[in-house]
């Protein structure tokens, strides 16, 4: 093995591409409605929950304001969404053609209401959703869904918060159940993900039993030239440095990293020393030119 780190060579292999039309097209079957939303950065958070997790038709019912240069001013990149963001008046008209109705609320009430958390929903919803499209339902900031838009719900979703603090922004609230959502979805259909593995050139194949050994090696000459065996076997403190670095699972590109630090280590080591006996020889040079002269 060589002490650079550089000569790694990624695969290029692509990888083989997948349908995703059935992920999106369950997506494509969640219907966004806000009731009365107030504020109009409320409605920018959520549109931009909505585009971060893949969903696409978003309806409003009587908002306070609604101004779609503005609300794609703050959730950029979202146009698709707010361009075809539908307006109601009224709530039965914004649910009307959807077969199940959510709604989503910061609190349990005494109506017997069937409930769920956001995780527990997800793959229920999902697999409904088969059967047409289902609308989440999310009320207004300061009030939240009255008691006759809750009656009108199939069910609701609660998120469990601090007691002492219970309320989320409405774009809190957005993302959470969103999510679950998209979550759902993924464990039954492909959907396009960001790549989370990282950079490609980050990437390196496992390192062999032989280039363990020969970077163990270099290891035990470093750890030599610090002192580390002093008073001990080299072979009993090499076992322990085996089993730590051996658990992290080093790739070819770290174990040169650490190799190349071990060579590094070896060669200040030898510097150190040659410029120690220098030092030391023109020491014993000048002490033996300063003594008595010895007899012609």
């Amino acid at each position: 093995m060589t002490d650079s780190p550089n000569s790694i060579e990624s695969s290029s292999t692509e990888p083989e591409a997948i349908d995703t039309e059935a992920g999106r097209a369950a997506l494509a079957r969640f219907v966004v409605v806000l009731y009365q939303p107030q504020d109009l950065v409320n409605i920018a958070l959520v549109v931009r929950a909505m585009k971060n997790m893949g969903l696409t038709r978003l309806r409003l019912v009587s908002p306070a304001i609604f101004n779609a240069y503005r609300i794609t001013g703050i959730a950029h990149d979202t146009h698709e969404i707010v361009d075809a963001a539908e307006l109601y008046d009224e709530f039965d008209d914004a649910v009307a053609g959807v077969v199940r109705v959510v709604a989503t609320t910061a609190r349990r009430r005494a109506s017997q209401q069937v409930w769920s958390e956001p995780d527990q929903a997800g793959p229920d919803l999902v697999t409904r959703s088969a059967g047409g499209d289902i609308a989440l339902v999310f009320g207004r900031e300061d009030k939240g869904l009255p008691n006759e838009i809750l009656d009108r719900c199939h069910q609701a979703v609660c998120i469990p918060t601090n007691p002492e603090h219970p309320s989320l922004n409405l774009g809190q609230a957005a993302i959470i159940v969103f999510y679950e959502i998209r979550r759902a979805v993924r464990s039954s259909f492909h959907l396009e993900e960001r790549d989370l593995s990282g950079k490609r050139r980050d990437q390196a194949p496992s390192a062999t039993a032989a280039e363990l050994e020969e970077f163990f090696g270099v290891w035990e000459r470093a750890m030599n030239a610090l002192g580390m065996f002093r008073g001990v076997q080299p072979i009993t403190k090499m076992r322990s440095y085996r089993r730590i670095l051996k658990r992290s699972d080093m790739d070819r590109r770290e174990l040169r990293l650490l190799e190349a630090t071990a060579w590094r280590i070896v060669h200040f080591a030898t510097r150190i020393e040659a410029r120690i006996r220098d030092q030391l020889g023109k020491e014993a040079r000048r002490t033996s030119g300063d003594g008595p002269s010895s007899p012609k």
